[in-house]
């Protein structure tokens, strides 16, 4: 564009020497001429006074006339015939300037064809990132909808724990109402007979293994629940990286259409200014010539005004489609008044052409009638007036002609105006979208934030998941110990049983025990009994408390899960767990109360066997254990039975569920052959006190 814009000002630089060159020889020959008529005026008087005393001959006056007028003519052909030249080249100068202008503006035609491909091409982009934008939202849904599948699965987990919960505690429960209605056939078959004596021990490895069981219950509970938990993660990660991926693919390519539509728009302003140039130059073409063709430039003067001032329109016209089209798949009515807008620019575009041609054509011909009229009034000054007349005629009727035309383009100005204001108002609407789209991506981030954040969540409870893992699992392997221990510290005392099982029997062979304090030992521990009875049958009511209790929170979390939300779900899962902890410590009780009948009955049965018991020496001290503590007859932790031979009876009956033979027939033999046991009976209460832990050997 700078070239061709330099080539007009040369050319224009180079049009001026002749312009000038011709408006020279033209004033070189009316001064010729006006030099000749005044030669002609004041030579004549001299040969009129020399001719005048002499009286020469009128011939040769004549003769001399006759050529004076003969060059007069011959110089006015040659001025007529260096204007004519003169003209020609200028005629051919504008010619030619006219050629380029059409070169240029088929080449400024050309490039319009191609911003319009380039729109297309990005229409078509933007109908791709559409779809894109579509598919986002897709993928967001779907990853919406596996949350909720997730969180609905989660309530489905809670829902069928809370009814494995429920199904637990029914078993339990009438696990322990089989226990205790087992317990009280016990307790009446102790009043009945005495039970055998038995080792605690190994209902303490027993319960130990229970634990153990429910311990490896819970590790694989909640391992099934890890494993879910992720999945679920691996699921929710997969979704944020696709959302993202496709996220920074929409970006991308908005950021891409941004830099075609700068690109464009400046295209279009170079195209703008050399258009102006072209302007310029024709303006500058037409400087020097007579005072009608200055009225002529005046209008051409006006008419390049108005086509400078619709040339912004334009561009702004062109500035308002490519926006338009950009958001074309968001509203198809603006899109079709886009269109037409440019259209209708591209109509206006064909009408200026035609009227810068006109323009040039009626300038062309306005200058060769001037032309033609100067040469005809300087060969006939005669005709003059008449063609003067004529001249004028057609210069009013061309001025009238300028007139309408004016008024058309001032028509048409209008109209560029109040299309100028459709494609401003079309910016304006475009500039929101652009802001509601804005907004969008604004949202979709915060989605993806927001889906991050769920992301790290559940990474944390993984974490505090596999750390309760650990947990457990050195728990299990602390507990695996305790019962190594508690296994070799039951051999041991297995062992320290037996030995000193048989000292006790040949030191027990003498003792006998007073029959009236035994049976009233018998009634004491009969109301402890009944007492203990009491105090289960209140156990059992907290029991059936509890589970009214827990039935009510179960119903209550039924209906309050549709309602709130996860933390009111860890809350239920508090109180259920606070309901569980109640019921370890109901089953605590329970095996506490159990302990202490079995006890009860092991006190019974020394009782009962103490009547075989001979008198201590005073001399005689405490019997220690093995590792120097006093030696605690009957406690809950140690019990030694009678006689070596019935220890495997006892374990029979034991595993067997059958209550061992009275011992009355034995006590009564023993009565009988110690008879002599009742003068030592005020002596024998001395050596042995009563506690809570069972009777001791006192000095």
């Amino acid at each position: 564009m700078e070239k061709r814009n330099w080539l007009w000002k040369r050319k224009s630089s180079e049009r001026s020497p002749g312009e000038t060159e011709s408006s020279g020889s033209l004033s070189s020959h009316s001064e010729r001429y006006s030099d000749d008529q005044d030669g002609s005026k004041v030579s004549p008087p001299p040969n009129n006074d020399t001719l005048s005393p002499e009286l020469s001959s009128k011939a040769s006056h004549n003769s001399e006339e006759v050529t004076d007028n003969i060059k007069i003519l011959t110089e006015k052909l040659s001025a007529a015939l260096v204007n004519i030249s003169a003209k020609e080249d200028l005629v051919k100068q504008h010619s030619k300037v006219a050629e380029e202008a059409i070169a240029g503006w088929e080449t400024a035609e050309s490039e319009v064809v191609v911003l319009k491909q380039k729109l297309e091409a990005a229409v078509q982009q933007n109908s791709d990132l559409e779809d894109r934008v579509s598919h986002l939202d897709g993928a967001l849904k779907e990853c919406v909808r596996q949350l909720r599948q997730a969180k609905d699965e989660q309530e489905e987990k809670i829902r069928a724990a809370v009814a494995k919960a429920a199904l637990d505690w029914e078993t339990t429960k009438s696990e322990l109402e089989s226990q205790l209605l087992e317990l009280q056939a016990k307790a009446e078959a102790i009043n009945s007979n005495p039970p055998p004596q038995f080792n605690p021990d190994w209902r303490k490895i027993e319960d130990l293994e229970k634990k153990n069981a429910d311990l490896k219950l819970e590790l694989s509970f909640q391992l099934e629940e890890m494993e879910i938990r992720t999945i679920e993660r691996d699921l929710s990660t997969q979704a944020a990286e696709t959302a993202s991926k496709q996220h920074l693919e929409s970006i991308k390519k908005v950021a891409k259409l941004e830099a075609e539509c700068r690109r464009l728009k400046a295209i279009a302003g170079k195209s703008l200014n050399a258009s102006s140039r072209y302007a310029e130059s024709l303006t500058d073409s037409q400087s020097d010539s007579g005072e009608r063709v200055n009225l002529v430039e005046i209008d051409t003067h006006k008419m390049s005004g108005l086509e400078a001032n619709r040339e912004p329109g334009c561009s702004d016209s062109w500035a308002s489609a490519l926006i338009a089209e950009l958001d074309q798949f968001k509203n198809e009515k603006v899109v079709n008044r886009n269109l037409l807008a440019s259209s209708i620019e591209i109509d206006l575009m064909d009408d200026f052409l035609e009227m810068e041609q006109l323009a040039a054509l009626s300038e062309t011909k306005s200058e060769n009638q001037c032309l033609e009229s100067i040469a005809t009034a300087e060969q006939s000054n005669k005709d003059g007036d008449s063609l003067l007349k004529a001249e004028l005629e057609a210069m009013t009727h061309r001025t009238a002609e300028l007139e309408e035309k004016l008024e058309k383009i001032e028509v048409e100005k209008s109209e560029l105006e109040i299309t100028l204001t459709k494609t401003r108002e079309s910016l304006k609407a475009s500039e929101l979208q652009l802001r509601d789209t804005e907004m969008k991506l604004v949202e979709l981030q915060r989605e993806l934030c927001n889906t991050n954040d769920a992301k790290l969540h559940l990474e944390s409870q993984l974490g505090n998941m596999e750390a309760d893992v650990e947990t457990m699992s050195a728990k299990i392997n602390s507990l695996e110990k305790e019962i190594e221990k508690e296994r070799a510290l039951s051999t041991e005392v297995s062992i320290n049983a037996n030995e000193e099982k048989k000292i006790l029997e040949s030191q027990l062979i003498s003792i006998e025990a007073d029959a009236r304090t035994m049976s009233a030992k018998i009634d004491l521990l009969e109301t402890e009994v009944e007492k203990e009875r009491a105090l289960s049958a209140q156990i059992t009511v907290k029991c059936q408390e509890l589970e009214e209790e827990l039935s009510s929170k179960k119903q209550e979390a039924e209906l309050q899960q549709s309602v709130k939300s996860n933390v009111e779900v860890k809350i239920k899962q508090e109180d259920l767990a606070t309901a569980a902890g109640k019921l370890a410590e109901c089953q605590k009780t329970i095996a506490s109360l159990g302990q202490q009948l079995k006890s009860l009955a092991t006190l019974e049965d020394f009782l009962i066997d103490t009547t075989s018991i001979p008198k201590f020496p005073t001399g005689v001290s405490l019997i220690h254990k093995a590792g120097g503590e006093p030696w605690n007859l009957l406690s809950n932790e140690t019990s030694s039975p009678r006689r070596e031979p019935e220890s495997p009876r006892v374990g029979a009956d034991k595993n067997n569920g059958n209550t061992p033979p009275s011992s009355s027939s034995s006590s009564s033999t023993v009565l009988s052959n110690h008879v002599s046991s009742e003068k030592n009976r005020n002596g024998f209460a001395k050596f042995f006190t009563r506690s809570k832990n069972g009777i001791q050997l006192e000095i």
